[in-house]
């Protein structure tokens, strides 16, 4: 139910995955010593944090019906309860729903269902974390630089004139995986690592038989899966709403895919010089969370 289908989706993979999550610090971040706020136990403190301790954030989907179909929210639309909707999970899995809300195709989003979200999930975050010298990135992307990302960050930019510490979680996207078989496409070409990844990035996106379940649902629900397909079709480049108006998600998902591998392969081609390299650097079934901390 593009948000409560989806999240719920989205809720079981990352609060399982994130009771594993591994913390990795960078050493190498740090050029000099580092006292008080920002010291080098600071930062994979916090990351730790993120990892293990958990939190209920209560939002609603008024920013993506208001976006979808503004008529909803009037007199004889639907009731403002049907927009209430509940998450728990970790802080590091909250803040990877939040920032998966939050998609965009070269620089445009994709859909505001999850503004409010974005919102309180960072705001509670943020409530946890110490109130100067510390940042927090979040970072969803196929592979470097693609034109399909998603991207958060909470706290100031750290100074470029202090030595820092960095610390990183990886957080399972919820997205089917696609390195592996990326390097295996590798062979024949960039299309088919770009066919590969296109695939799996679309299937995060529109879990078919869910997003058929969402079609199938009542107003807002129905109402926020058809204007995402609708979304993802004009910034893909795909044309999607015969087979979305008939409830063929696969239909649908392939077309999309078609023509975001497309614009995958031109990408890679420009930024990568052989396929094997640009199969590499896949990373469609993870996100990334950084935490850096430094001292004044």
């Amino acid at each position: 139910m593009t948000d409560l289908v989806f999240d719920v989706t989205l809720c079981l993979l990352l609060v399982g995955a994130s009771i594993g999550l591994v913390v990795t610090a960078d050493a190498g971040a740090t050029d000099g010593a580092v006292d008080a706020v920002g010291t080098a136990s600071d930062a994979d403190a916090i990351a730790n944090s993120l990892a293990t301790s958990t939190a209920t954030v209560e939002y609603d989907l008024e920013p993506g019906v208001r976006a979808a179909d503004p008529s909803l929210l009037g007199s004889g639309g639907v009731d403002a309860r049907e927009l209430d909707r509940t998450a728990h999970g970790s802080l590091a899995g909250l803040l990877g729903r939040a920032t998966l809300g939050a998609v965009t195709v070269d620089g445009t989003r994709l859909t505001h269902a999850r503004d409010d979200m974005r919102e309180q999930v960072g705001a509670r975050v943020a409530a946890e974390l110490p109130v100067r010298g510390v940042n927090v990135a979040v970072q969803w992307e196929p592979y470097p630089d693609a034109p399909v990302r998603a991207t958060t960050t909470l706290g100031p930019t750290p100074p470029a004139s202090l030595a820092t510490h960095a610390a990183t979680l990886d957080v399972p996207s919820g997205f089917p995986p696609a390195r592996d078989d990326a390097l295996v496409a590798s062979d024949d070409g960039f299309d088919a690592v770009a066919a590969v990844v296109a695939t799996r990035t679309v299937t995060g996106l529109f879990p078919p038989s869910l997003a058929r379940l969402a079609l199938r649902g009542d107003a807002p629900v129905s109402t926020l899966m058809a204007h995402r397909y609708g979304r993802a079709g004009s910034l893909f480049g795909a044309s999607v709403e015969p087979e979305v108006a008939a409830e063929e998600t696969h239909a649908a998902n392939a077309d999309l895919s078609a023509a975001l591998s497309r614009r995958f392969e031109a990408d890679m081609r420009r930024q990568y010089d052989d396929p094997r390299r640009a199969a590499e650097v896949v990373s469609v079934g993870r996100l990334t969370v950084t935490v850096r901390t430094w001292s004044r």
